[in-house]
């Protein structure tokens, strides 16, 4: 398979997963801490994170020919973390907020997990353009 074919592939997982992690995060904020729902969710909002941070990895991995191509695969994955800064964010912020019906603590441990996953990808994003990575 061609370069251009798993990086697509790639992208297509991202799409995926940023659109799962707003949906479970959503859905997650009116579960109770203890319900199987909110473990279900949760489990869910994970694996999308995962996948988020794989996709992010594939121009990383795929371009590492000479010094154009490694531009360019860190350009994309630099622009492919700003998509999970703006839109973790963006859910955080939603999750922290007050709702009547949304559960305290599902609303706060939301946010919190969509805050780290923003501090992990600035964290990504100061490291890709460190030299020797």
């Amino acid at each position: 398979m061609s370069i251009f074919l798993f990086i697509l592939l790639g992208l297509l997982v991202y799409i995926g997963a940023l659109v799962t992690l707003v949906r479970a995060t959503r859905r997650l904020r009116y579960y109770r801490v203890d319900e199987a729902g909110f473990l279900g969710m949760a489990a869910l909002d994970i694996v999308a994170g995962i996948l988020l941070f794989s996709a992010v990895t594939t121009p990383l991995v795929l371009l590492t020919g000479n010094t154009v191509e490694t531009i360019e695969g860190r350009a994309l994955a630099f622009l492919l973390l700003v998509g999970i800064v703006l839109v973790a964010g963006g859910t955080a912020w939603r999750s922290v907020s007050w709702s009547p019906s949304a559960q305290t603590l599902s609303r706060l441990l939301a946010g919190l997990y969509c805050l780290l996953l923003v501090i992990a990808a600035l964290i990504c994003m100061v490291l890709i353009f460190l030299p020797g990575r």
